[in-house]
Order: structure tokens, then C-alpha cells, then sequence
């Protein structure tokens, strides 16, 4: 019977390389699973994990799979290393799900489906600063984010190219998404994350500290 191998980013070799599985256990569902539960799935079946070394520098990667019920939805995700740091906790679970989707997809060297998931969490940023799905395409949504002045033009034009990255991705049978341009895609999300729900709110809450404290002589 031939070597298992998963194909991932070993960041020592800076490649994709065929990670050999040499160690696989199972288990019952851990509670942060449930955050990538979709609507009308009741939770997951039996967690298959896959320990795995790169072939060629030893690097350590840590797999989970599993499946969810009643419609047997495949899930999975690369534990360790992680493609990037997690979103600061003040970050909306409506984005952190889809862009942590994203990341376990760029630990897979999925590129596509990664910035597709990217796409995703930026229709939910827009939902959540009061712009939803029914008021027209992602385009317009953003147009009138910059307009309103809920996002700054810098972030704007960030957000517009990831849009159009998003839509190559899903709909252009021939393109194909690059490293560079999927981690671009992550970092973008993560940027626009905490400057709306992070860094707006510290700021608010600073001026309202200054306003009621004298000012220093």
C-alpha cells in the first residue's frame, strides 16, 4: 500500500511539498468545531487527525478531518502550522468563521477556494456595517461604504481588488490563484477586520476618555 502524502506549504522549504502521514488518530468533535457548523447541520461525526512530516526538512503538520451530520459536508483543516495568527477576539464570529475557513484552505495550498472564502468574509464585513446582500452587488455595497465613510478609500480599493480576485477565482475556469495573491487576500481581510471592529472602536473610546479628562497643560 503506497505512503499517504497531503500536499501543503512547508514554510522551511518555502514550497508545496508531499507531506508524509506517518500517525493518524480519531476522536469525538471539539467544541470550536461548532464554528464552522452551517445552518441546518447538527454538529460533526468522529474527528479523523493526521500527524505529517515534510519529506524533505522534517517539518511537523497537524491535520484534522471530519465530516458533519445529517449531510456528511467534508470539513477540514491544517491545525499546525497555521497560515496565519487568528483575528483579535473584538472581530465579529460572522467574519472570523469564513476567514478562518480561508486560512486552513491556504495551509492546504487551496488557493482558490481560500480567496473565495476571503470574498466571503468581505460580504460579511459589509453586512455587518449595515450593507446586506439584498442591497445590491458587492460592488455597489462598497461603493457606498467608501461614500458613507465607513471605510476610508485606501481600504476601498484594497477591498475592490480582493472582489475582483474573488470573482476570477469563482467564476473563470482558467484562472489560477497564486500563492502571493492568496496570502494577499488573508491579509487584507485580517486589515480591514481590525481597522473597522478593532481599532475604530479603541479610537472611539479614547476620544471619549480625552473629552472627559482635562487636556495637559
Amino acid at each position: 500500500m503506497p505512503d499517504e502524502t497531503i500536499n501543503s506549504f512547508c514554510r522551511y522549504c518555502n514550497s508545496i511539498v508531499s507531506a508524509e502521514v506517518r500517525a493518524t488518530a480519531s476522536g469525538e468533535p471539539t467544541e470550536d468545531l461548532s464554528e464552522h457548523l452551517d445552518p441546518g447541520e447538527d454538529g460533526f461525526r468522529r474527528v479523523l487527525y493526521k500527524l505529517a512530516f515534510c519529506r524533505k526538512c522534517e517539518a511537523v503538520f497537524l491535520y484534522r478531518s471530519c465530516r458533519t451530520e445529517p449531510s456528511e459536508f467534508p470539513f477540514e483543516e491544517n491545525l499546525y502550522p497555521r497560515a496565519s495568527d487568528p483575528l483579535a477576539t473584538d472581530v465579529p464570529p460572522l467574519i472570523r468563521k469564513p476567514y478562518e475557513s480561508a486560512v486552513s484552505c491556504f495551509g492546504m495550498a487551496n488557493y482558490e477556494p481560500c480567496v473565495i472564502m476571503c470574498g466571503k468574509a468581505l460580504e460579511a464585513v459589509c453586512v455587518l456595517l449595515g450593507e446586506s446582500e439584498d442591497n445590491g452587488t458587492l460592488a455597489k455595497r462598497l461603493r457606498r461604504l467608501r461614500d458613507s465613510g465607513k471605510i476610508e478609500a485606501k481600504l476601498y480599493d484594497w477591498a475592490n481588488e480582493l472582489r475582483m480576485v474573488r470573482n476570477d477565482a469563482a467564476h473563470d475556469l482558467s484562472v489560477v490563484v497564486s500563492k502571493d495573491d492568496a496570502r494577499d487576500c488573508l491579509e487584507f481581510v485580517e486589515a480591514i477586520s481590525v481597522y473597522v471592529f478593532v481599532l475604530d472602536r479603541k479610537f472611539q473610546e479614547f476620544t471619549m476618555r480625552r473629552g472627559r479628562s482635562p487636556r495637559a497643560s
